[in-house]
Protein backbone atom coordinates (compact mmCIF):
# COMPACT_ATOMS: atom_id res chain seq x y z
CA UNK A 1 0.00 0.00 0.00
CA UNK A 2 1.56 3.28 -1.09
CA UNK A 3 1.99 6.36 1.10
CA UNK A 4 -0.51 8.18 -1.10
CA UNK A 5 -3.15 5.67 -0.11
CA UNK A 6 -2.47 6.09 3.60
CA UNK A 7 -5.48 7.22 5.62
CA UNK A 8 -6.79 7.52 9.13
CA UNK A 9 -9.98 5.77 10.22
CA UNK A 10 -12.01 7.30 13.04
CA UNK A 11 -14.12 4.59 14.63
CA UNK A 12 -17.56 5.04 16.21
CA UNK A 13 -15.94 5.65 19.58
CA UNK A 14 -13.82 8.53 18.24
CA UNK A 15 -10.54 6.58 18.26
CA UNK A 16 -8.03 7.12 15.45
CA UNK A 17 -6.71 4.05 13.60
CA UNK A 18 -3.88 4.65 11.14
CA UNK A 19 -2.78 2.70 8.10
CA UNK A 20 0.60 2.08 9.78
CA UNK A 21 -1.19 0.55 12.76
CA UNK A 22 -3.26 -1.73 10.53
CA UNK A 23 -0.15 -2.77 8.59
CA UNK A 24 1.61 -3.59 11.87
CA UNK A 25 -1.30 -5.82 12.92
CA UNK A 26 -1.21 -7.59 9.56
CA UNK A 27 2.51 -8.24 9.99
CA UNK A 28 2.03 -9.56 13.52
CA UNK A 29 -0.58 -12.07 12.30
CA UNK A 30 1.26 -13.12 9.10
CA UNK A 31 -1.38 -11.65 6.78
CA UNK A 32 1.06 -10.12 4.29
CA UNK A 33 1.11 -6.63 2.81
CA UNK A 34 -2.09 -4.57 2.75
CA UNK A 35 -3.57 -4.03 -0.68
CA UNK A 36 -6.68 -2.18 0.46
CA UNK A 37 -8.46 -1.08 3.62
CA UNK A 38 -12.07 -1.74 2.62
CA UNK A 39 -13.67 -0.10 5.66
CA UNK A 40 -15.46 -0.53 8.96
CA UNK A 41 -18.14 -3.23 9.07
CA UNK A 42 -21.30 -3.13 11.18
CA UNK A 43 -21.36 -3.84 14.88
CA UNK A 44 -22.77 -2.31 18.04
CA UNK A 45 -19.84 -2.57 20.44
CA UNK A 46 -16.61 -3.71 18.80
CA UNK A 47 -15.02 -2.17 15.70
CA UNK A 48 -14.42 -4.65 12.85
CA UNK A 49 -12.25 -3.37 9.97
CA UNK A 50 -12.21 -5.29 6.70
CA UNK A 51 -8.86 -5.35 4.88
CA UNK A 52 -7.55 -7.04 1.77
CA UNK A 53 -3.95 -8.25 1.79
CA UNK A 54 -1.85 -10.25 -0.62
CA UNK A 55 -3.15 -13.40 1.13
CA UNK A 56 -6.88 -12.58 1.11
CA UNK A 57 -9.52 -10.69 3.07
CA UNK A 58 -9.44 -10.43 6.85
CA UNK A 59 -11.38 -8.74 9.63
CA UNK A 60 -9.39 -6.83 12.25
CA UNK A 61 -11.64 -6.72 15.28
CA UNK A 62 -10.89 -3.89 17.70
CA UNK A 63 -12.36 -5.08 21.00
CA UNK A 64 -14.12 -2.34 22.99
CA UNK A 65 -14.15 -4.21 26.33
CA UNK A 66 -11.00 -6.39 26.42
CA UNK A 67 -11.01 -9.67 28.32
CA UNK A 68 -8.17 -11.25 30.27
CA UNK A 69 -5.67 -13.53 28.56
CA UNK A 70 -7.24 -16.50 30.39
CA UNK A 71 -10.73 -15.51 29.27
CA UNK A 72 -9.62 -15.19 25.63
CA UNK A 73 -7.99 -18.63 25.77
CA UNK A 74 -11.21 -20.09 27.25
CA UNK A 75 -13.30 -18.60 24.41
CA UNK A 76 -10.91 -19.96 21.78
CA UNK A 77 -11.09 -23.42 23.42
CA UNK A 78 -14.89 -23.26 23.18
CA UNK A 79 -14.60 -22.39 19.48
CA UNK A 80 -12.24 -25.34 18.94
CA UNK A 81 -14.78 -27.63 20.64
CA UNK A 82 -17.52 -26.33 18.33
CA UNK A 83 -15.28 -26.90 15.29
CA UNK A 84 -14.80 -30.51 16.34
CA UNK A 85 -18.60 -30.83 16.30
CA UNK A 86 -18.63 -29.47 12.69
CA UNK A 87 -20.29 -26.23 13.76
CA UNK A 88 -19.32 -23.27 11.53
CA UNK A 89 -17.04 -21.05 13.63
CA UNK A 90 -13.63 -19.42 13.20
CA UNK A 91 -10.84 -19.12 15.73
CA UNK A 92 -8.90 -15.87 15.89
CA UNK A 93 -5.65 -16.03 13.88
CA UNK A 94 -2.63 -16.25 16.18
CA UNK A 95 0.15 -13.68 16.06
CA UNK A 96 3.93 -14.24 15.92
CA UNK A 97 4.12 -15.05 19.63
CA UNK A 98 1.26 -17.56 19.49
CA UNK A 99 -1.36 -15.30 21.09
CA UNK A 100 -4.93 -14.97 19.80
CA UNK A 101 -4.66 -11.17 19.93
CA UNK A 102 -2.30 -8.24 19.60
CA UNK A 103 -2.05 -5.05 21.66
CA UNK A 104 -1.30 -1.61 20.24
CA UNK A 105 -2.01 1.85 21.65
CA UNK A 106 -3.73 0.25 24.66
CA UNK A 107 -6.21 -1.54 22.40
CA UNK A 108 -6.76 -5.27 21.94
CA UNK A 109 -7.20 -6.52 18.38
CA UNK A 110 -8.18 -9.97 17.14
CA UNK A 111 -7.90 -11.06 13.52
CA UNK A 112 -10.26 -13.38 11.64
CA UNK A 113 -10.60 -14.62 8.07
CA UNK A 114 -13.40 -12.80 6.25
CA UNK A 115 -16.44 -15.04 5.70
CA UNK A 116 -18.48 -14.26 2.61
CA UNK A 117 -22.23 -14.48 3.07
CA UNK A 118 -25.53 -12.74 3.69
CA UNK A 119 -27.00 -10.98 6.69
CA UNK A 120 -30.26 -11.96 8.38
CA UNK A 121 -33.33 -11.04 6.32
CA UNK A 122 -36.16 -12.94 8.09
CA UNK A 123 -36.17 -15.60 5.37
CA UNK A 124 -37.90 -18.72 6.81
CA UNK A 125 -34.91 -20.95 6.12
CA UNK A 126 -32.62 -18.51 7.96
CA UNK A 127 -34.94 -18.59 10.97
CA UNK A 128 -35.09 -22.39 10.98
CA UNK A 129 -31.36 -22.81 10.38
CA UNK A 130 -30.50 -20.38 13.17
CA UNK A 131 -32.66 -22.32 15.65
CA UNK A 132 -31.27 -25.69 14.59
CA UNK A 133 -27.73 -24.32 14.91
CA UNK A 134 -28.46 -23.04 18.44
CA UNK A 135 -29.65 -26.54 19.39
CA UNK A 136 -26.39 -28.02 18.06
CA UNK A 137 -24.39 -25.30 19.82
CA UNK A 138 -25.96 -26.14 23.19
CA UNK A 139 -25.56 -29.89 22.66
CA UNK A 140 -21.88 -29.59 21.66
CA UNK A 141 -21.05 -27.56 24.79
CA UNK A 142 -23.28 -29.43 27.23
CA UNK A 143 -20.35 -30.94 29.15
CA UNK A 144 -17.79 -28.23 28.47
CA UNK A 145 -15.86 -27.04 31.52
CA UNK A 146 -16.64 -23.74 33.21
CA UNK A 147 -13.96 -21.09 32.81
CA UNK A 148 -13.36 -17.37 33.44
CA UNK A 149 -16.60 -15.41 33.23
CA UNK A 150 -17.15 -12.27 31.15
CA UNK A 151 -17.02 -8.92 32.91
CA UNK A 152 -20.61 -8.24 31.89
CA UNK A 153 -23.63 -10.30 30.84
CA UNK A 154 -26.83 -9.92 28.83
CA UNK A 155 -28.39 -13.00 30.41
CA UNK A 156 -31.54 -11.83 32.32
CA UNK A 157 -31.04 -13.86 35.47
CA UNK A 158 -32.57 -12.47 38.64
CA UNK A 159 -29.06 -11.58 39.84
CA UNK A 160 -28.20 -9.70 36.65
CA UNK A 161 -31.50 -7.82 36.65
CA UNK A 162 -30.83 -6.75 40.26
CA UNK A 163 -27.38 -5.48 39.28
CA UNK A 164 -28.89 -3.43 36.45
CA UNK A 165 -31.61 -2.07 38.70
CA UNK A 166 -29.04 -0.99 41.29
CA UNK A 167 -27.07 0.82 38.57
CA UNK A 168 -30.27 2.52 37.49
CA UNK A 169 -31.10 3.66 41.04
CA UNK A 170 -27.70 5.34 41.25
CA UNK A 171 -28.96 7.77 38.59
CA UNK A 172 -32.62 7.86 39.58
CA UNK A 173 -32.61 11.67 39.62
CA UNK A 174 -32.45 11.43 35.79
CA UNK A 175 -35.55 9.19 35.62
CA UNK A 176 -39.14 10.27 36.18
CA UNK A 177 -41.03 8.88 39.20
CA UNK A 178 -43.64 7.34 36.90
CA UNK A 179 -40.94 5.47 34.92
CA UNK A 180 -39.26 4.22 38.11
CA UNK A 181 -42.61 3.08 39.48
CA UNK A 182 -43.37 1.25 36.24
CA UNK A 183 -39.99 -0.48 36.22
CA UNK A 184 -40.36 -1.60 39.86
CA UNK A 185 -43.84 -2.93 39.14
CA UNK A 186 -42.70 -4.87 36.05
CA UNK A 187 -39.69 -6.29 37.91
CA UNK A 188 -41.79 -7.46 40.88
CA UNK A 189 -44.40 -8.99 38.60
CA UNK A 190 -41.87 -10.89 36.47
CA UNK A 191 -39.93 -12.22 39.47
CA UNK A 192 -43.23 -13.37 41.03
CA UNK A 193 -44.09 -15.30 37.84
CA UNK A 194 -40.56 -16.70 37.51
CA UNK A 195 -40.56 -18.05 41.07
CA UNK A 196 -43.31 -20.47 40.04
CA UNK A 197 -40.94 -22.18 37.59
CA UNK A 198 -39.21 -25.45 38.44
CA UNK A 199 -35.65 -24.45 37.52
CA UNK A 200 -34.47 -28.06 37.74
CA UNK A 201 -36.34 -28.61 34.47
CA UNK A 202 -34.30 -25.85 32.80
CA UNK A 203 -31.25 -27.43 31.18
CA UNK A 204 -27.79 -25.99 31.85
CA UNK A 205 -25.07 -25.72 29.21
CA UNK A 206 -22.64 -23.15 27.86
CA UNK A 207 -24.71 -20.33 26.35
CA UNK A 208 -23.69 -17.75 23.76
CA UNK A 209 -25.49 -14.95 25.64
CA UNK A 210 -25.73 -12.74 22.56
CA UNK A 211 -27.38 -15.13 20.12
CA UNK A 212 -29.39 -12.71 18.00
CA UNK A 213 -30.00 -13.40 14.29
CA UNK A 214 -27.50 -10.75 13.11
CA UNK A 215 -24.62 -12.37 14.99
CA UNK A 216 -24.44 -14.92 12.18
CA UNK A 217 -23.47 -15.00 8.54
CA UNK A 218 -25.76 -16.98 6.21
CA UNK A 219 -25.28 -18.95 2.99
CA UNK A 220 -27.49 -18.37 -0.05
CA UNK A 221 -29.71 -21.30 0.94
CA UNK A 222 -30.35 -19.73 4.36
CA UNK A 223 -28.09 -22.06 6.33
CA UNK A 224 -25.70 -20.60 8.89
CA UNK A 225 -22.24 -20.02 7.41
CA UNK A 226 -20.58 -18.75 10.59
CA UNK A 227 -21.40 -17.87 14.21
CA UNK A 228 -19.94 -14.57 15.42
CA UNK A 229 -19.13 -12.66 18.62
CA UNK A 230 -18.37 -14.96 21.55
CA UNK A 231 -17.58 -12.14 24.00
CA UNK A 232 -20.35 -13.05 26.49
CA UNK A 233 -20.23 -16.86 26.25
CA UNK A 234 -20.77 -18.43 29.70
CA UNK A 235 -22.55 -21.23 31.60
CA UNK A 236 -26.31 -20.73 31.82
CA UNK A 237 -29.80 -21.98 31.07
CA UNK A 238 -30.22 -22.82 27.38
CA UNK A 239 -33.69 -21.24 27.49
CA UNK A 240 -32.02 -17.82 27.88
CA UNK A 241 -30.39 -18.08 24.44
CA UNK A 242 -33.66 -19.27 22.89
CA UNK A 243 -35.65 -16.47 24.54
CA UNK A 244 -33.09 -13.83 23.57
CA UNK A 245 -33.23 -14.76 19.89
CA UNK A 246 -37.02 -15.01 19.87
CA UNK A 247 -37.18 -11.57 21.50
CA UNK A 248 -35.34 -10.03 18.53
CA UNK A 249 -37.35 -12.00 15.97
CA UNK A 250 -40.62 -10.98 17.64
CA UNK A 251 -39.64 -7.32 17.90
CA UNK A 252 -38.13 -6.90 14.43
CA UNK A 253 -40.18 -9.19 12.17
CA UNK A 254 -41.78 -7.27 9.27
CA UNK A 255 -45.39 -7.30 8.05
CA UNK A 256 -46.99 -8.57 11.28
CA UNK A 257 -45.10 -11.87 11.05
CA UNK A 258 -43.77 -11.71 14.65
CA UNK A 259 -45.88 -14.54 16.05
CA UNK A 260 -45.44 -16.83 13.04
CA UNK A 261 -41.67 -16.35 12.97
CA UNK A 262 -41.32 -16.78 16.73
CA UNK A 263 -43.22 -20.06 16.72
CA UNK A 264 -41.23 -21.20 13.68
CA UNK A 265 -38.04 -20.57 15.61
CA UNK A 266 -39.12 -22.53 18.66
CA UNK A 267 -40.43 -25.43 16.56
CA UNK A 268 -37.08 -25.58 14.75
CA UNK A 269 -35.07 -25.59 18.00
CA UNK A 270 -37.30 -28.52 18.95
CA UNK A 271 -35.86 -29.60 22.28
CA UNK A 272 -37.12 -27.51 25.18
CA UNK A 273 -38.82 -29.32 28.04
CA UNK A 274 -42.50 -28.65 28.72
CA UNK A 275 -41.48 -26.53 31.75
CA UNK A 276 -39.06 -24.50 29.60
CA UNK A 277 -41.80 -23.89 27.02
CA UNK A 278 -44.34 -23.02 29.70
CA UNK A 279 -42.13 -20.30 31.18
CA UNK A 280 -40.49 -19.15 27.92
CA UNK A 281 -42.81 -16.09 27.71
CA UNK A 282 -41.57 -15.04 31.17
CA UNK A 283 -37.93 -15.43 30.09
CA UNK A 284 -38.60 -13.35 26.96
CA UNK A 285 -40.31 -10.73 29.15
CA UNK A 286 -37.20 -10.69 31.36
CA UNK A 287 -35.10 -9.99 28.25
CA UNK A 288 -37.43 -7.07 27.47
CA UNK A 289 -37.06 -5.78 31.04
CA UNK A 290 -33.27 -6.07 30.74
CA UNK A 291 -33.31 -3.67 27.79
CA UNK A 292 -35.58 -1.26 29.68
CA UNK A 293 -33.12 -0.97 32.56
CA UNK A 294 -29.87 -1.32 30.56
CA UNK A 295 -29.35 2.41 30.02
CA UNK A 296 -30.51 5.45 32.00
CA UNK A 297 -30.61 7.58 28.85
CA UNK A 298 -32.87 5.12 27.02
CA UNK A 299 -35.29 4.23 29.83
CA UNK A 300 -38.38 6.11 28.62
CA UNK A 301 -37.96 5.01 25.02
CA UNK A 302 -37.33 1.38 26.05
CA UNK A 303 -40.45 1.37 28.24
CA UNK A 304 -42.46 2.56 25.24
CA UNK A 305 -40.95 -0.16 23.05
CA UNK A 306 -40.95 -3.09 25.49
CA UNK A 307 -43.87 -2.62 27.85
CA UNK A 308 -46.50 -3.74 25.26
CA UNK A 309 -44.50 -6.94 24.67
CA UNK A 310 -44.25 -7.66 28.41
CA UNK A 311 -47.99 -7.04 28.83
CA UNK A 312 -48.76 -9.46 25.99
CA UNK A 313 -46.42 -12.15 27.36
CA UNK A 314 -48.02 -11.91 30.81
CA UNK A 315 -51.55 -12.05 29.39
CA UNK A 316 -53.49 -15.31 29.13
CA UNK A 317 -52.76 -15.51 25.40
CA UNK A 318 -49.09 -14.78 25.91
CA UNK A 319 -48.63 -17.29 28.71
CA UNK A 320 -49.88 -20.11 26.44
CA UNK A 321 -48.25 -18.79 23.30
CA UNK A 322 -45.55 -21.47 23.02
CA UNK A 323 -47.50 -24.45 24.38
Amino acid sequence: MSKKESKIITDRHGNKITTDEIQWICQQHHLGEIQRIIGVLGGRANVPILVKTEKGKYVLRYVTHPASKERIKYIEDIILCLKEASIPVENAIKNKTGEYYSLINNRLIQVYPFIQGSSFKFVPEQIKSNARMLNRFHAALNLFKQGPLPIDSICPTEENLKIRLNRLYQHKESISNSSLSKIESLYSLLIKHWQKANEIEFKDTIIHDDWHPWNHIYNKDGSVACILDFDYVRPGKRAYDVAYCIYWIFMRSPNKSSKINSKMYLDSYDELTLEEKKFLPIVIAKVALFFIIESVVEVDNQIKVNEPLIEFLLSQGGERFFL
